[in-house]
């Protein structure tokens, strides 16, 4: 069977980003396993703090402040808007008393594809649109302003506990 979406090949300018997105599909596999275990919406509602407070707060304005701003294209446009969504999800899930797991399998399916969007079409449109010296502008930016995303979450949450 053929794969139907060939690997991406993103400019070197925008690879940080990618591999931010990586963390993003990694916190997405976490919570589904988590989930898949059984574990409490406490805990769930917890990292999903942690990640929100400690990385993609400061993702999402990277990526608006140094490219979505830039371009008036309506794939910006809509990434922007999927920013919006994600976070008033999020704040759903920190101020709802009462919480059902399907919100949380929710969250982990729009933002993956959200980052399937911004992979697929955003990120080349961008690259389209943009000079080399513009992208060449951004990815010194992003290498100033790379605060590296390194999850070290302590409650292990996702991990099936093994028994004795």
């Amino acid at each position: 069977m053929e794969n139907k979406h060939k690997p991406l090949k993103r400019s070197e300018q925008l690879k940080s980003l990618s591999r931010e997105h990586h963390a993003g599909l990694l916190f997405s596999w976490k919570i589904k396993q988590g989930i898949g275990i059984g574990v409490s919406v406490e805990r769930l509602k917890n990292y999903v703090n942690y990640f929100m407070n400690g990385h993609l707060i400061a993702h999402f304005e990277k990526e608006e402040r140094l490219l979505f701003d830039l371009v008036d294209a309506p794939a910006c446009l809509q990434a922007k808007k999927e920013h919006a969504v994600l976070m008033d999800h999020m704040q759903t899930i920190n101020h709802s008393p009462l919480i059902n797991p399907n919100i949380f399998i929710e969250l982990i399916d729009m933002l993956n594809n959200h980052i399937r969007f911004e992979e697929r079409v955003v990120f080349p449109t961008l690259e389209r649109l943009l000079d080399e010296q513009t992208l060449s502008s951004i990815q010194d930016e992003l290498e100033i302003d790379d605060h590296k995303f390194k999850d070290e979450y302590p409650d292990e949450f996702w991990v099936k506990p093994k028994y004795i």
